[in-house]
């Protein structure tokens, strides 16, 4: 996995302008101030596990954090925060990064579904707390709801562990922390996503959390089969344009195209000529039997097959891909809505 973050993984969208989306600036706004109410002011120093390309960090700035430092593992993502808003990174993995400062609120935001060990770095940013009389930490995740509340795609590779609220609860009173505060969103991301603050200082608002394997287990059967369905359903329905084309192509060398291939039969319908995609960290890497390809490249010719198998930006790379249509390929929509929660 470090493999992947260090080399491949894309948390901007070209098609931005390396801005971020609608729903980052919201989210941003809500965390902030989620944050300022549960502690009752904004701690003047900020550290954040996974801080991407630095915009998390550059709000918190904005709003009043006198030191804020990121760690991250992506070398694209380290380069994108100093270059968009001069914010220094450890490059680094949550495992293996080093700080000597102490820091009063630390920051993991979607990133413990992510780690192997996600209590060993609970338990690593507590004991960065030691020397501060009061500590903080902010966890957000995805949340592991009902089978109906969750998106297609949900499972993926990148995540390793999968979180209920009792569950997220559990793990941060083990690491040591109290939570004091707790967020839910179901209808407003791509997926149901949960925040919870917890302070150092012990504080028993949660004593009794039960978590049940049985029911898990079937939320997650549930959703298995649900996921399948759906994933097939979608491929039967633009399969006749598929079988017209003279050659296809899948854009996106990630999580969706991984998905697509994985949860429908499209490679024995269908022979894929290649992979492409915008992001350049990702140009001549092979992925199963394709070298993925910069767009640019590409002789294309009237009558070839563009399938989009991104979810959360589907509509975004559709609209950035006019030049391919007036070229005469025809780029099919895989999923087909115009709002995926995720812009």
């Amino acid at each position: 996995m470090m493999t992947f973050y260090s080399s491949m993984a894309v948390y901007t969208n070209p098609g931005r302008a390396e801005k971020p989306s609608e729903a980052k600036v919201r989210d941003l706004d809500e965390q902030i101030q989620f944050i300022k109410r549960g502690i009752g002011y904004l701690p003047d120093s900020t550290l954040q596990i996974g801080s991407s390309d630095g915009y998390t960090l550059s709000r918190f700035r904005t709003a009043g954090v006198k030191r804020v430092l990121g760690v991250e593992p992506g070398t694209a993502s380290v380069e994108l925060a100093k270059r968009l808003y001069q914010i220094d990174c450890i490059h680094s993995s949550a495992e293996d990064f080093q700080t000597e400062e102490s820091f009063e609120l630390i920051l993991l935001t979607h990133v413990l579904e992510h780690l192997y060990h996600p209590q060993v770095i609970l338990a690593k940013c507590r004991q960065l707390q030691n020397a501060v009389e009061e500590g903080f930490i902010y966890v957000e995740v995805p949340l592991m709801a009902q089978p109906d509340s969750l998106c297609p795609g949900f499972f993926s590779f990148e995540h390793i562990n999968y979180y209920t609220k009792e569950n997220l609860l559990q793990s941060l009173i083990q690491a040591g922390y109290s939570p004091i505060s707790v967020i839910e969103h179901f209808n407003s991301n791509l997926s149901p996503v949960i925040g919870v603050l917890a302070s150092t200082k012990a504080q028993n608002h949660y004593l009794s959390l039960h978590t049940d394997p049985i029911i898990n287990r079937k939320i997650l059967t549930e959703y298995r089969n649900k996921e399948i369905t759906y994933w097939q359903g979608c491929l039967d329905k633009v399969q006749k344009q598929l079988n017209k084309s003279k050659r296809i192509y899948l854009w996106g060398a990630g999580i969706h195209t991984c998905q697509i291939v994985a949860n429908t039969n499209l490679l024995e319908r269908c022979h894929i000529d290649g992979l492409t995609d915008t992001s350049t960290l990702k140009w001549g890497l092979q992925q199963g039997d394709w070298i993925c390809q910069d767009p640019a490249t590409i002789d294309w010719q009237s009558g070839d097959t563009v399938l989009i198998s991104s979810y959360a930006s589907e509509k975004e790379i559709f609209d950035s891909l006019t030049w391919l249509r007036k070229r005469g390929v025809t780029t099919l929509r895989l999923h087909n809505i115009d709002d995926s929660r995720a812009h």
